[in-house]
Order: C-alpha cells, then sequence, then structure tokens
C-alpha cells in the first residue's frame, strides 16, 4: 500500500515537474523530454494496474485516486497547484489507452504551450485527445452542487463552520491555513453561479451572537457576487472572495469589550480598533500561500475613496479594485447586521445610506451593486399594495420592483397559516397589476425572521 502511495505521489511530481520545464523550455528541449519521460513511465505503470488515475486538485492539496492520498504541496508543488486553480481545472482522469503522445499534449496545454487557448479540454480535443479528461472534483457531501433555500442554508451553515475554525485559529495565535480557507471559497462561488439569490438571501440573517463568523462569509458571497457580475477571471473571483473573507482578521488582536461596546467609542478605544487593519496586512503577509490581494484589502478597506477613513496620512495610495468592491459588501452587510450596539437596518435604508455618502465608495462599483442585490432583495419582508406583507422568494430580472413574494401576513396583520406566493409582476384579465410592492418592512416590527417563511 505504501509502495502505491509512493508511485501516486511520484506521477504528480512527475507531471508538475514536465509541466513547469514546458513553460521554460521548448516541448523538445532536453530538459522536458527527461520530465515527459519521467512522467510517462510513472502514468502507464499506474494504468497496468486499473482502468484509470485521477489527479483532484482541490485548494492547495491534491488527492490521488479513491483513496484520496493527501500531499501537501510545499514549494516544489504550489505552482503547480496555482496553475490548475488559474486554469480552473479541478479534477485530471488519465483513462487506460492514454499513449505518450496523449500524455505530451496534456503536459504541453498545462504549461499553455498554445497562445489563444480556450481551455486544456479544448486543446486536448484539437489534438484528438481521447483518454485525457479534464472536469470537476465531486467532493461528499458537498451541499453546493444543489440549489434552493434548503441547499444554500447548507453551504452557509459549513461556510460559517470553518470561518469560525480560521478565526479562532488565527486568535490562538497560529496563522490561517489558507486550505480550509480556500475550500470555503470553492463551496461559496459554486453556489453563487448556480443559485445566487439563495446564498445571498442568508446574508440578511442577523445574529448578533455569531458577527464576526457571519459577516466574514457574508462579506465573501457579497464580494464574489460582485466579482462575477464584473466577468473577472474564475481564478481572480476566487482571490477576491479569499481576501473578502480574510479582511477583519486583524480583530483578533482587538479587545471584545471595544467589538461589543453598546456606546459609542472613545478616541482611545477608536485608535485600538482602527489597528486591526495594520494587524490583519501583518497577519496576512506572514501566511504562506496567502494570495497578495489579501493583505492589500486588509490594509485598505477603511480608507474610503477619498482617503478619510482610516490608516490616516495616506494620500497618493490608489485603491485596488478588490478593495472596492470588498468595501461595499462590508459596509452593507455591517449596517444590516445586528450588534450589540443596535438593531440591523433595512436593506432600503441601507442603500439609501450608502447612495448618500458621496466619496466613500465608488459610485460606478456601488450603482453595480445596488442593481445586483436588487431593490428588494430576496430574503426582504415587504407590504404590498394589499396591505398584505410577506417574503421576498426571487427577484424578476426584467423588472427588480416587481419580485415574487411568498404572502405570510394579512392584511390586518395576523400570521397566515397558509403562505402562498405571488408574481407580482403578472397581470390580470384586465391587463392591471393586482399585486405591487409599496416598501421594505423592518422584521423586528413583526418579531419574524423572513428566512423562516422562506
Amino acid at each position: 500500500m505504501r509502495r502505491e502511495s509512493e508511485q501516486r505521489e511520484q506521477l504528480v511530481r512527475r507531471l508538475a515537474a514536465a509541466v513547469r520545464g514546458a513553460s521554460l523550455y521548448a516541448i523538445d528541449h532536453p530538459v522536458v523530454v527527461r520530465a515527459l519521460d519521467g512522467f510517462t513511465t510513472s502514468a502507464l505503470a499506474l494504468l497496468q494496474r486499473g482502468p484509470k488515475v485521477t489527479i483532484g486538485c482541490i485548494g492547495d492539496d491534491l488527492v490521488v485516486d479513491d483513496t484520496k492520498l493527501l500531499l501537501k504541496t510545499g514549494a516544489s508543488l504550489g505552482g503547480f497547484t496555482r496553475g490548475l486553480r488559474d486554469q480552473d481545472i479541478e479534477k485530471i482522469t488519465l483513462e487506460t489507452g492514454a499513449t505518450e503522445a496523449d500524455l505530451k499534449g496534456l503536459v504541453e496545454a498545462l504549461a499553455g504551450a498554445k497562445p489563444g487557448l480556450v481551455s486544456v479540454s479544448d486543446w486536448l480535443r484539437t489534438r484528438a485527445v481521447r483518454h485525457i479528461a479534464i472536469g470537476k472534483v465531486a467532493i461528499e457531501d458537498d451541499p453546493s452542487d444543489n440549489t434552493g433555500i434548503a441547499a444554500a442554508l447548507k453551504v452557509y451553515r459549513s461556510a460559517t463552520s470553518i470561518a469560525e475554525q480560521l478565526w479562532q485559529m488565527a486568535k490562538a495565535g497560529e496563522l490561517p491555513d489558507p486550505a480550509p480557507a480556500r475550500k470555503l471559497i470553492e463551496m461559496l462561488t459554486r453556489m453563487v453561479s448556480r443559485d445566487r439569490t439563495s446564498l445571498m438571501a442568508l446574508t440578511a440573517l442577523k445574529k448578533q451572537d455569531t458577527y464576526t463568523f457571519t459577516h466574514m462569509v457574508n462579506v465573501a458571497v457579497l464580494t464574489i457576487a460582485q466579482a462575477r457580475s464584473l466577468n473577472l477571471a474564475p481564478s481572480l473571483t476566487r482571490e477576491f472572495g479569499l481576501a473578502a473573507l480574510m479582511h477583519d482578521i486583524g480583530k483578533i488582536h482587538t479587545p471584545t469589550e471595544i467589538l461589543n461596546k453598546p456606546d459609542k467609542l472613545t478616541k482611545e478605544e477608536f485608535d485600538i480598533m482602527k489597528r486591526h487593519v495594520v494587524d490583519g496586512a501583518s497577519i496576512l503577509r506572514r501566511t504562506p500561500e496567502m494570495p497578495a490581494l489579501a493583505p492589500v484589502v486588509a490594509f485598505e478597506h477603511h480608507l474610503r475613496l477619498d482617503r478619510s477613513g482610516y490608516p490616516e496620512n495616506i494620500v497618493d495610495r490608489e485603491l485596488n479594485l478588490c478593495t472596492l468592491v470588498v468595501t461595499i459588501a462590508d459596509v452593507f452587510d455591517a449596517l444590516r447586521s445586528k450588534r450589540a450596539y443596535r438593531e440591523g437596518l433595512a436593506s432600503a435604508r441601507v442603500r439609501a445610506m450608502m447612495a448618500e455618502a458621496s466619496g466613500t465608495y465608488h459610485p460606478t462599483l456601488l450603482r453595480r451593486f445596488i442593481n445586483l442585490v436588487g431593490m428588494f432583495p430576496a430574503g426582504s419582508l415587504v407590504l404590498l399594495n394589499t396591505d398584505e406583507v410577506g417574503v421576498v422568494t426571487h427577484e424578476h430580472p426584467a423588472d427588480p420592483l416587481r419580485p415574487q413574494v411568498r404572502i405570510a401576513f394579512s392584511a390586518h396583520g395576523e400570521r397566515l397559516e397558509q403562505t402562498r406566493l405571488v408574481n407580482t409582476w403578472e397581470r390580470n384579465e384586465r391587463g392591471d397589476y393586482p399585486y405591487a410592492v409599496v416598501e421594505s418592512v423592518d422584521p423586528s416590527m413583526l418579531q419574524v425572521d423572513p428566512l423562516s417563511l422562506l
């Protein structure tokens, strides 16, 4: 068994060496030829024992075959895993019948030997490679494989659990582990791509007792959604998400009594609070395999567009695009969330406050964000023209003012035993709209969690 594990590890290391060589030299260079020979020998030997060999990339870890052999990447494999992530590759499957030419084509594709290549899969198809497949890793019990509020809730709960582990690890004096952080971001990215509405609805949760961890996840979700709307590359979208997740990590050094103080902070207390941006950047700079964006965002996310925030006396610095995106997500979620010193604000009020804060946010990005979350985001409680109250379940892309609503309270304010779903964009036989949203409703006024109505 140990022998097989060593052979699988040798396969991956030889593949990484061949790809690294082919990215530096011509494919027929002696260095590359030797590396290719080693990789080919390992691959064909393993394929004689079974119908296929699968190499999976999960975050910074490599998994080989169904035995889920975990290989720590280290310095030698770090560039290889980053290359797979950049090309959005999670799984490479070598099947019986693969030839030396097939394996050489795989190395060429992974090394980016062909300019203008759309994807590794496309390149392999152009070379008629039939026994090598590129795909996604099917993680066991991964709830992001499904859609709907129940599936989104599983992802959300799993994400907050991982966020808590990362926070506690840093709180104990250890550097955050990028591997579970990347797994968390991968889960959220998949869920955003499958069912953005349901996952973004969960960011409206207003639980004070888990604010730290839910805020980490919420800002990551809202940042990933923004990055996707900007059509950023998948690898960059994940880096945006990871930077967003870790943006407040410096607060592990901020005393709890200051973080949760119910009254206004004194000048001395606020000075202590402001240190978290420098502390966070320092922690993330020292964390191996942490994207360069992360410490930059941790340092910049309170600077504001006009540099009137903190750290003070930063005048000529041009803020990173990721910082501009994370800042919007950070403030939006913070104002909506329940804190020790105030109740969370309704989404409509938060949008209005942010729109009025000129000089704080990038105006174009803020407009795009408001369009993204919608006038009445999923999870919002709204009053209808019939005086009934319900929760928004889906937005209508063609008209953000006319969402789908699940009515839960009668016109007399009574909780309905049987809710009903209405599409406010549908007309009746006379061509009129029988239902229309009048305004948002603060859930605390009705003492109800809107998500329980979904």
